[in-house]
C-alpha cells in the first residue's frame, strides 16, 4: 500500500513537472528592443514585464521596469520580477547563470539580418505557444519586404555611405558604417541603393575619410535615432561633408531620425519603405 501511495504520489509530480515544462510563459522579460517589438506586434506585449534598457517602443513595453543592457545586466531586478522566459539576443554568460540557477528558460533569439527577423517571429510565438502568430507575422513583414523590391526593380541604385553612429566630438574621421552580412546592408540594397562598403571584411566599422571619397558616394545616409530636429541636423551635416569632398562633386546628404531604422524587428518593412523613399524620392513608394 505504501509502495503504491509512493509511486501515485511520483506519477502525479512527474506529470505536473510535465505540464508545468508545457505551459506557456506568461512572464516575459526581454534585453533587446527587436525582441521586445516582435513580442508585442505577435499580440501578446501584456506577457512582457521587464525589458532592457534601450527599449523606447512602443511607449507601454518602454515604461516596463528595466533589467539592464546586454554588457550590464541587473540580475537582482531581473530575478526579483520572476520570469518564466528570458529572451536575449545573443550570449549573455552572467544571465544564463543567473537563470539557470533558478530554473527560469532562456532562449537566444538572434536578429542580426532580415532572414533572422522573420524566423525570430515565427520561433518567438512558438515559444508563446501561438504558433500561428508568428506565422501571421513573419508572412506579414516579408510581403511588405517584397513589395518594395518589386517596385525598385528597374531603377538606378545610388552608391550610399550608410553613417550610424558619430563620436560625440562629432568628427567624420571616426563615423561608424556598416558593411555585408548586415541587415541595414540588407535593407539599403532591397531599397534599391548600393553599399557604398558592400564589400567590406567586417560587419560594422570605421572607414577612412580617403576610402569614402575615393569610392564617389552619391549618397550619404546618417542615421541618427531620437536626435532631434532633422532638418537642422541635415544642414550641419551637408556643410561638414562638404568640406570632406572639397572640390569634388559632393554627394547628397541626409539625415534621418526615425529610431525604428536601427532596430532588427517587426518594423524592419517600414523601415525599408522610407529608404525607399529617400533612395529614389522623384518615383514615390506606391
Amino acid at each position: 500500500m505504501a509502495l503504491t501511495r509512493h509511486l501515485g504520489l511520483s506519477l502525479a509530480l512527474l506529470l505536473a513537472s510535465v505540464a508545468s515544462a508545457q505551459a506557456p510563459p506568461h512572464r516575459v522579460v526581454s534585453f533587446a528592443p527587436s525582441l521586445t517589438e516582435t513580442v508585442v506586434a505577435l499580440g501578446y506585449g501584456d506577457r512582457l514585464v521587464g525589458v532592457g534598457d534601450y527599449a523606447s517602443w512602443p511607449p507601454a513595453a518602454a515604461r516596463l521596469p528595466r533589467v539592464g543592457g546586454l554588457y550590464n545586466p541587473n540580475l537582482e531586478r531581473l530575478l526579483a520580477l520572476r520570469p518564466d522566459l528570458v529572451l536575449v539576443p545573443s550570449p549573455m554568460p552572467r544571465v544564463e547563470a543567473a537563470c539557470a540557477s533558478r530554473g527560469i528558460r532562456l532562449e537566444t533569439v538572434r536578429t542580426e539580418t532580415v532572414e533572422d527577423v522573420e524566423a525570430a517571429a515565427r520561433r518567438i510565438a512558438g515559444l508563446l505557444g501561438e504558433p500561428a502568430a508568428g506565422r501571421l507575422l513573419a508572412t506579414r513583414l516579408h510581403r511588405q519586404l517584397e513589395s518594395v523590391r518589386a517596385r525598385v526593380k528597374g531603377r538606378n541604385r545610388p552608391r550610399v555611405l550608410l553613417v550610424l553612429d558619430r563620436p560625440a566630438s562629432g568628427r567624420l574621421q571616426e563615423v561608424v558604417t556598416a558593411g555585408p552580412r548586415t541587415f541595414l546592408d540588407q535593407l539599403l540594397r532591397l531599397a534599391g541603393g548600393r553599399n557604398l562598403f558592400h564589400d567590406a571584411p567586417r560587419r560594422y566599422f570605421t572607414p577612412s575619410l580617403e576610402t569614402v571619397v575615393e569610392r564617389r558616394p552619391q549618397l550619404i545616409l546618417e542615421l541618427r535615432p531620437g536626435a532631434g530636429d532633422a532638418g537642422s541636423l541635415e544642414r550641419q551635416a551637408r556643410k561638414e561633408w562638404g568640406k570632406v569632398f572639397g572640390g569634388v562633386e559632393a554627394p547628397r546628404v541626409r539625415v534621418l531620425t526615425e529610431p525604428y531604422l536601427v532596430v532588427p524587428g517587426p518594423r524592419l518593412g517600414r523601415a525599408a519603405e522610407l529608404l525607399e523613399a529617400v533612395l529614389h524620392p522623384q518615383q514615390g513608394t506606391r
